[in-house]
């Protein structure tokens, strides 16, 4: 019986990918350094900020991550949004009692401010930033950690994300795991990953929870 559900954040809940391209671009420009083109910044979402940045440029990472976390924060929330049918999720599986949390690759302050922004921080019993465990994902702590957090086994768990990193994280914590295409990779990527199933909108995955909280699906 699923009791949990664990989300990703961003391009699985939020639309983010504005606010973080145009953080990218900032610090570049600040620093007077040749600024990647969109698509590569793009491609890397998903990755901690400072991995990111080490796969870019042969820079200092703690300079460029001071400077794209004070614009971050200070611009973010007018260019982050909702993703359709999340609203609806998180309300729906909180009057059935399931219990939510969250484990990203951003930040805790980052994900704070934006959460609190879209009025949706009140859903989440667990915030799993990368600032919160040594290992980020595809490793399985932030998982494990938030599974701990919410007090279920993993048999009592969903993880959601959009990544390849997300469902190889899911794999290795022995989570079920279901994929949504609003994000960072292609449907037939996140198919190839084996996930328990992939669906192009929140709506389909609400109803796989769904059904599986009144234990109408099993586990692969």
């Amino acid at each position: 019986m699923i009791k949990a559900v664990l989300f990703d954040l961003d391009g699985t809940l939020i639309d983010s990918t504005e606010a973080i391209v145009d953080s990218f671009f900032h610090t570049f420009e600040t620093l007077g350094l040749p600024a990647p083109d969109r698509d590569e910044i793009v491609s890397t979402i998903g990755a901690p900020l400072k991995v990111q940045f080490r796969n870019m440029v042969d820079h200092d990472l703690d300079e460029m991550f001071n400077v794209y976390r004070e614009h971050y924060f200070a611009t973010s929330t007018n260019k982050t949004f909702l993703l359709p049918g999340v609203t609806e999720c998180l309300t729906g599986l909180s009057e059935l009692g399931v219990k939510m949390g969250i484990a990203t690759s951003k930040g805790r302050r980052g994900s704070e401010i934006i959460l609190n922004h879209l009025e949706v921080r009140h859903f989440f019993d667990a915030l799993i930033g990368v600032d919160d465990v040594e290992h980020h994902k595809p490793h399985p702590e932030p998982l494990l950690a938030g599974m701990k957090t919410l007090g279920v086994s993993n048999e009592e768990l969903f993880y959601v994300g959009d990544t390849p990193f997300d469902t190889e994280a899911s794999r290795r914590a022995k989570i079920r795991c279901l994929a949504v295409s609003t994000g960072y990779a292609t449907h037939e990527t996140l198919l190839a990953e084996s996930p328990e199933d992939v669906y192009t909108s929140m709506k389909g995955v609400y109803q796989h929870i769904i059904n599986a909280v009144k234990g109408l699906t099993k586990g692969n």
